[in-house]
C-alpha cells in the first residue's frame, strides 16, 4: 500500500485513512469537519463536529483561580512549596520568582529547584527570601495562580526560663515587691501570671495592685499577709508552653507572745521551763542567751539546758541563787533582743 501524507498546520491526512491531529488537541481545533469523496462520477460528503473537552486546571487539588496562603521557613533550611497541577490537558507549570525571574517546570539551579511535579525547593533559606512566590498554572482550559507569602524565620525555640528553678521569696510588708519571670525563646514568649487565687493575666493587663511588666515581671505595690501564696509564672509560644512556682512570703516583724510576770521561783534541784513562743513571718528562730553568755542558737541538749524545738528552755537541776536569761528572736531580717525577760530566784 502506498500512503500519501499531506500536512496542513496541525493535521495530517493519509491517503484511503483517517484524518490525524499532528498536534495535541486545543480549544480552537472544535467546530465542523467536512469530508468530501469526488471523482468523474460525481461527490459524497461526510460532516464531523468535534467538541474538544477540557478541565480548568488545579493547585494542589484545591486551588482555583487566585488563592494568597501565608507560610513561614527557618533560616538556613530547605523550604518545599508544593504547586501540583491537574487538569484537561495537563497544565503547564510556572513559578514566578521574588525578583520577576520565571522558571518553567522542571528547573534545576544551584539553590532553587523547580520539580516536575511543580513544587518549589528552596535551599539555605534566608532572610531576603521573605517575600512572595507566584505559581502559574495554564492549559487551554484556564489559568489558576497561587501566591505564596514567605516568611523567614529564625530558628524557632520553645520558651525556656534563663532560672528553671522554683524560687521562694520574702516580701517586707508594705515594700513594693518584684518577681522575676525571665524567659528566652522564638517566637518571643507570651508571659502569663497566675495568682494564688487562680486569677490569670497577661502583659499590660493591671489587676487592682498587680502589674506585669514590659519585661514579664510582676510587680506588687504595697505587699500584706494575704498577698502570701503560691505564683506561677508561664511562658508560652507556638512551639511550646512552660511553668515555674515561686512561693512568696510576706515577712512580719517578729512578737514574743510570751509575757514576763517578774521573777520566776524554782525549788533547787528540780528542773525549770522557760517558755518563749514568738510570732513572725517567716517563722522566728529562737536563740536563748543564758547568764555564762553562752548562746543556745537551735535545738539542742547540754549538761545544763535543753532547748525544745519549740523554743522553750528547760534548766536541769539548777542550783539556789538569782540569774537573768535573755532571749534574742533572730530572723532573716535581723535580731530582736528584749531586756530583761526573766529574773529567776532559786530557793
Amino acid at each position: 500500500h502506498r500512503f500519501f501524507i499531506s500536512t496542513v498546520f496541525s493535521y495530517i491526512v493519509k491517503w484511503k485513512s483517517s484524518l490525524h491531529a499532528a498536534e495535541l488537541m486545543k480549544l480552537l481545533d472544535a467546530g465542523e469537519y467536512v469530508c468530501v469523496a469526488r471523482n468523474p462520477c460525481g461527490d459524497d460528503t461526510k460532516l464531523y463536529k468535534l467538541d474538544v473537552v477540557s478541565k480548568p486546571p488545579l493547585i494542589n487539588g484545591l486551588y482555583t483561580n487566585k488563592t494568597v496562603i501565608k507560610a513561614t521557613a527557618i533560616r538556613h533550611s530547605k523550604k518545599q512549596i508544593d504547586c501540583m497541577s491537574e487538569g484537561t490537558p495537563s497544565p503547564q507549570i510556572m513559578w514566578i520568582m521574588p525578583d520577576n525571574i520565571f522558571l518553567t517546570a522542571p528547573y534545576y539551579g544551584s539553590r532553587i529547584t523547580v520539580h516536575k511535579n511543580g513544587t518549589l525547593e528552596i535551599r539555605n533559606v534566608r532572610p531576603s527570601d521573605t517575600a512572595d512566590f507566584i505559581c502559574v498554572v495554564r492549559n487551554d482550559g484556564g489559568e489558576s495562580i497561587l501566591v505564596v507569602q514567605l516568611e523567614v524565620l529564625e530558628m524557632l525555640r520553645r520558651p525556656m526560663f534563663r532560672n528553671p528553678l522554683n524560687e521562694k521569696i520574702i516580701a517586707k510588708q508594705g515594700k513594693t515587691i518584684i518577681l522575676n519571670c525571665s524567659v528566652d525563646g522564638n517566637p518571643p514568649p507570651e508571659i502569663i501570671w497566675i495568682l494564688p487565687n487562680g486569677t490569670r493575666f497577661s502583659s499590660g493587663v493591671r489587676i487592682s495592685r498587680y502589674h506585669i511588666g514590659s519585661n514579664g515581671t510582676l510587680i506588687i505595690y504595697n505587699p500584706f499577709r494575704d498577698d502570701a501564696g503560691k505564683y506561677r509564672c508561664a511562658a508560652r509560644n507556638k512551639v511550646g508552653y512552660i511553668e515555674k512556682l515561686i512561693i512568696l512570703e510576706v515577712g512580719q516583724k517578729p512578737i514574743i507572745l510570751t509575757h514576763s510576770r517578774g521573777p520566776i521561783k524554782s525549788i533547787s534541784g528540780e528542773s525549770l521551763s522557760l517558755h518563749c513562743l514568738a510570732d513572725g513571718s517567716p517563722k522566728p528562730n529562737i536563740i536563748w542567751t543564758v547568764p555564762s553568755g553562752y548562746m543556745l542558737d537551735r535545738p539542742q541538749i547540754t549538761e545544763k539546758y535543753i532547748l525544745l524545738e519549740n523554743g522553750t528552755l528547760v534548766i536541769r537541776e539548777n542550783n539556789a541563787g538569782e540569774s537573768s536569761i535573755t532571749v534574742p528572736v533572730m530572723t532573716q531580717h535581723g535580731r530582736l533582743i528584749l531586756l530583761p525577760l526573766v529574773s529567776m530566784t532559786i530557793t
